[in-house]
């Protein structure tokens, strides 16, 4: 066994005790070594490493990088990358794990990617802003800090802020490793740094992600090739488990698998579920309960589903689009419909516009934005405030364009977002609508 892979193995023997969860999902791959690759990296079957990378690293990080390829997969980002630029999606997976790879107390190598803009986001939002930085001239950031911008439409100076697409990184290194080869190129700091071979995928220098090899997804009809997302989502579902009976399962960890898990709703979904969370069960003895009454038990029917007074806020500020607009009237007014209350509908710009209480018969909503320039979220809370509504909940349909917010209120709030935000409110929920 060569000292690289005893290197490799050894960390893996480590984090059973260290990091269970991660370990669990380890112990599925195969390793490989592959000298032309930079750092390590991974299909969701193999973890390849450059040996002569893996022994120039400390143990810490040979455990971090092996952490860092098996949280990637469990995001299915070997599974999704859809034709997107192979470095820039290094560059986003990594803002989006790496946060929680941190919270869980693993130690990533030096020059991992972290920025707090992005924390708690998808890989997929993540590359559509670091794609839109390109264009703008600001190429994000590494350890927290923020790159210098390049002049605009300059896309050679661009990509240079984007280590694995060429140029310069943040560091004054380039970008894509010596012509030399694999080796050590001394840093200004005294210290070994790793130069790689030529082409890098792996801008953090933490592990690269790739595509699912056609032979790991499985042919069409081979019942023993199953779908690696599906495959990923057993194996993280037993992780867990293994890491609670050990009493190491990390918040961050718990709420990533609770939501790779959970099933999958969309933001009509979630708006309903919303609204009949506030609910009132209304239970009558006039309607008993069908499903008791074979056991002899008399027990009240659900009468009916009643809520108290709802809120709609509408931002018709002139940033929000009619389409989308139009589409979250006719979701609101299907929800509305199922249930005996009254809607305070208000809209709103840098101050109330108008003000309506509508009953079923009112439905369904019909609203222009024809409001202009900013956005004031305070306004429409003070009013309720003021003439003592207490809303059984809040919805507010709004780009997310303010910073504005009142206190807290009593009542339950929902932001409806018609496009990804980089906002994250004070309080309340937030669900993005899908364009059509």
């Amino acid at each position: 066994m060569s000292p690289a892979r005893e290197k490799m193995v050894k960390a893996r023997a480590d984090l059973v005790l260290e990091h269970p969860f991660f370990a669990t999902l380890a112990l599925r791959l195969d390793l490989r070594e592959d000298r032309s690759c930079a750092t390590v990296w991974s299909d969701g079957s193999v973890l390849a490493y450059n040996p002569d990378y893996i022994e120039t690293q400390p143990p810490a990080a040979v455990k971090g990088m092996q952490c860092h390829e098996v949280l990637h997969l469990a995001c299915s980002h070997h599974t999704r990358r859809n034709g997107r630029e192979a470095g820039l999606w290094n560059r986003a997976c990594d803002y989006a794990i790496n946060p929680i790879l941190l919270e869980a107390g693993v130690k990533l190598p030096p020059g991992y990617l972290d920025d707090p803009v992005h924390h708690g986001r998808s890989a997929d939002a993540i590359y559509e802003d670091l794609l839109r930085d390109l264009d703008t001239g600001r190429g994000g950031a590494e350890n927290g800090a923020e790159q210098d911008a390049v002049p605009d439409g300059d896309m050679e100076s661009a990509s240079a802020g984007v280590p694995g697409l060429g140029g310069r990184d943040q560091s004054g290194t380039s970008g894509r490793a010596d012509k030399q080869g694999p080796g050590l190129r001394q840093a200004s700091g005294g210290g070994g740094e790793w130069a790689g071979p030529g082409d890098n995928a792996d801008p953090g220098m933490s592990g690269e992600v790739r595509d699912a090899s056609r032979q790991s997804r499985g042919h069409e009809g081979d019942q023993e090739g199953a779908d690696q997302d599906d495959q990923w989502r057993m194996a993280m579902a037993l992780a867990s488990r293994v890491a609670r009976e050990a009493g190491n399962m990390p918040g961050g960890l718990e709420r990533l698998v609770e939501s790779m898990l959970a099933p999958r709703l969309g933001w009509r979904d979630l708006l309903r579920r919303f609204v009949t969370s506030a609910a009132r069960d209304d239970f009558s003895w006039v309607r008993p309960n069908r499903r008791q009454i074979h056991a002899g038990l008399y027990l009240p029917g659900l009468d009916s589903l009643k809520l108290a007074p709802l809120a709609v806020v509408v931002d018709v500020s002139g940033s929000v689009e009619q389409t989308l607009l139009d589409i979250f009237c006719a979701e609101i007014s299907a929800v509305l419909e199922e249930f005996d209350t009254d809607l305070e509908l208000l809209t709103c710009d840098m101050s109330l516009t108008s003000r309506r209480t509508l009953g079923r018969l009112d439905l369904p909503l019909a609203i222009r934005a024809k409001g202009g320039g900013g956005t004031d979220f305070r306004p429409p809370f003070k009013i309720l405030d003021r003439d003592g509504v207490s809303p059984a909940c809040l919805v507010y349909f709004t780009d997310m364009q303010c910073s504005s917010y009142p206190e807290e209120p009593d009542y339950p709030v929902l932001w409806v977002n018609p496009g990804e935000t980089r906002v994250h409110p004070p309080f309340g929920e937030i669900v993005t609508m899908e364009r059509p």
